[in-house]
């Protein structure tokens, strides 16, 4: 947080006062004994969003700094992020694996695990048919499939970069038809 900015008073105030942090985990009418919780932000927080946001961030601005995924003029998009979950996109499958590889660096020296199962490699553009190199997180193989689903909308694989919005839609009608 002090990398980013932060004062080193507030830095203090919050590091105060999520150590004292306790929680009890309700099973129906049960409750658990008090335990200290020693990572992640509160649930419920409004100031865990910006938390989380200023913990991802390191992730953004070293990718960014490896200078190997997409752009858009000098706009780097090579990662995208919403909550937890990361998209990542490159040109070539070679910067595809050190673009991983970095995210698995920073993810070790923050104590921060990704799931290999559930993570997916696809292929856009005009290569889509040869055989790709499969990618590999903690030595772990990552599949290459023809759709992924990132945020409801599915991404197909091809020539050309294809969405299908159709879930989205209708759900977002079926809660309009609920008002």
């Amino acid at each position: 947080m002090l990398q980013a900015g932060i004062p080193s008073p507030i830095v203090s105030l919050l590091e105060n006062w999520y150590s004292k942090l306790l929680v009890k985990v309700r099973w129906g009418s049960c409750f658990s004994y008090c335990f200290s919780v020693t990572s992640g932000v509160r649930q419920g927080s409004v100031l865990s969003p910006s938390l989380f946001n200023i913990f991802i961030n390191l992730f953004v601005v070293q990718l960014r700094q490896l200078d190997i995924g997409c752009h858009i003029n000098s706009l780097f998009i090579g990662c995208l992020l919403y909550a937890d979950d990361m998209l990542l996109i490159c040109p070539s499958v070679s910067g595809l694996q050190n673009m991983l590889d970095l995210c698995m660096s920073i993810s070790s020296d923050l104590s921060l695990q990704f799931n290999p199962s559930k993570s997916h490699c696809i292929a856009v553009g005009k290569s889509v048919k040869f055989v790709i190199t499969p990618l590999t997180m903690v030595d772990i193989s990552i599949p290459w499939v023809q759709s992924i689903k990132y945020l409801g909308v599915v991404i197909n694989y091809g020539k050309a970069l294809n969405f299908n919005t159709e879930s989205v839609r209708r759900s977002f009608f079926s809660a309009c038809n609920c008002i």
